[in-house]
């Protein structure tokens, strides 16, 4: 048996949980989904249609599943905390008539502009022109779409902590000219003589570095070699001293079209949405109906009341829902 009586759950204020009580009563009549029950008490039921409302703007499990059991267990956890609460609130006669009826409108009013904006957006991503929107990013930022310079290293360290500068390179020095013999194993040096914890167990092998990414006199030697098995001569950096030996080397490279247009497409698809709602939003507060008003005197009014008395100001919303 789980225990999914604990109460560890986000705890909402009160006129959330009476808002979405409120949503639950208006619209589970109309539905068959309550069949499941799995918490009841004299007062309320907590179901499988409540479970499926309260996931409903959940991110979507892959494979289409109802997701993890944390999940739906945490949901009916919250779900029976807010009815509980709700229940015991409307015993203290806490809201008006008027403002239950307000509450109710508002949270069914803000699911369906959800919904519709949800379903707007979608449309206009549905008939967007991918191949234009993607190529004109990429010709737009070409940098955006280009592989840096980049070497694969295997090295090796000598620290200087607990010894002078000239001791180490020494002690580099003469392991280069291990590594040099013909038939030396400069992994195995490595694994050997190394004094990079890190690098012991993979050989000190490095892929993938790009500029940047470390400290210059060891940037500078790594990217001076060309030829795979080559070795610069040691470096000395805070670390300690360092033998590099080039594994690869791969010059900067302009990416085609052909090879990010999926990526550019993916990437611009979550940046065109937010851009569409956005701009639904903005249109809906600057759109006036057939009909519409301006009272400036309550306006005015009202402005007069502010903490700042921000009276002449252009009338304004915030902008965001």
């Amino acid at each position: 048996m789980f225990k999914l009586f604990r109460v560890s759950c986000r705890m909402y204020p009160i006129w959330v949980a009476l808002g979405f009580t409120l949503i639950i009563a208006i619209t589970a009549t109309a539905e068959n989904g309550s069949s499941i029950t799995y918490f009841s008490t004299s007062q309320f039921s907590v179901t499988e249609f409540d479970r499926k409302m309260y996931l409903r703007n959940a991110p979507a499990e892959a494979g289409g599943g109802i997701g993890s059991r944390a999940r739906n267990l945490s949901a009916l956890s919250d779900l029976y905390a807010i009815k509980l609460l709700a229940v015991e609130a409307q015993n203290l006669d806490l809201l008006s008539e008027v403002e239950k009826e307000w509450l109710a409108e508002y949270a069914i009013s803000m699911e369906l502009i959800e919904r519709y904006l949800r379903k707007m957006v979608e449309d206009k991503l549905a008939a967007t022109d991918w191949e234009a929107e993607a190529r004109e990013q990429y010709l737009a930022f070409p940098e955006e779409y280009r592989v840096p310079e980049s070497v694969s290293l295997r090295t090796l360290l000598i620290r200087t902590k607990d010894r002078s500068e000239s001791e180490a390179l020494r002690i580099a020095g003469d392991l280069l000219d291990q590594a040099k013999q013909p038939g030396s194993d400069f992994t195995k040096l490595v694994s050997e003589h190394t004094e990079d914890a890190n690098a012991v167990a993979n050989g000190g092998l490095m892929s993938g570095v790009v500029r940047g990414k470390t400290v210059p006199p060891f940037e500078e030697a790594a990217f001076a070699l060309r030829m795979p098995g080559e070795f610069s001569e040691p470096v000395v950096s805070q670390f300690g001293v360092h033998l590099i030996q080039l594994v690869e080397y791969s010059p900067a490279e302009q990416l085609t079209y052909e090879q990010v247009a999926k990526r550019i497409v993916d990437e611009l698809k979550p940046i065109r949405a937010a851009q569409y709602r956005t701009g639904l939003q903005v249109e809906a507060r600057e759109r006036k109906l057939e009909g519409f008003v301006e009272h400036t005197e309550a306006l005015d009014d009202l402005m007069s009341r502010t903490s700042d008395g921000a009276l002449g100001r252009k009338f304004s919303i915030d902008p965001e829902f």
